[in-house]
């Protein structure tokens, strides 16, 4: 079983889904920027204007919006296709995991190293990036408004990631600077995808550079 390659082909289709399932609310965004039909802004009076909000706000909002939960959802994908190659790594070499506990990643790094003998700390992922991407999958799917879209991190997560890849960097940065607390929304970029699938990556091709260098015996 090529369990290397079958990560490697979830991961591409991953991003190729990403990308076209949002690219209608990236173009709305465009188009309300750029004031394109449908979005072009309607004349301007200032001396009879009542509603100075920008034009088109409540589409951009939920385009925005929309953008932002595909982000969520190929997050989650990411996680789950981290969890289908450790499931499938430790199987493929009779390994069953023995181990229990909430922190599924957790329960992975030390049968790893207690079975096999591979460390993650001396991977080229840092342990805590990689259960920040566990993490914001978790609040994506627990923690948000009743009935709404915004998902929020969890009080223990702000202090335990101050400076987060999933966040809304200017909603940040602007309560940060005001003293007031941080409301923490969650926000997928792609950029954040990008490192989310990088980190994961990375760690899979670290277990399997491991792998080769020495025979998985049980230590």
């Amino acid at each position: 079983m090529d369990i290397q390659g079958g990560l490697r082909d979830k991961l591409r289709f991953i991003e190729r889904h990403y990308a076209a399932a949002s690219a209608p609310f990236r173009e709305t965004k465009r188009k309300i920027g750029a004031g394109e039909d449908p979005f072009e802004p309607p004349p301007f009076d200032a001396e009879t204007a009542t509603d100075f909000r920008p034009p088109f706000l409540q589409q951009w909002q939920e385009a925005n919006e929309s953008l932002n939960i595909e982000g969520e959802v190929a997050l989650q994908l990411v996680q789950g296709a981290l969890r289908e190659y450790l499931s499938s790594f430790i199987n493929l070499y009779g390994d069953p995991l023995m181990a229990s506990g909430k922190n599924w990643l957790r329960l992975y790094r030390k049968h790893f190293l207690e079975t096999h003998g591979i460390d993650w700390e001396e991977g080229p992922v840092p342990i805590d990036e990689l259960e920040e991407v566990s993490l914001e999958r978790n609040d994506v799917e627990r923690c948000g408004d009743r009935f709404g879209m915004t998902r929020q991190l969890t009080k223990d997560r702000e202090l335990s990631f101050p400076v987060s890849r999933f966040v809304d960097e200017i909603e940040e940065q602007v309560f940060h600077a005001s003293g007031h607390s941080w409301p923490g929304r969650i926000e997928v970029t792609d950029s954040g995808l990008k490192e989310a699938i990088r980190r994961v990556e990375t760690l899979c091709e670290f277990l399997r550079f491991e792998t080769l260098q020495k025979p998985l015996t049980a230590v």
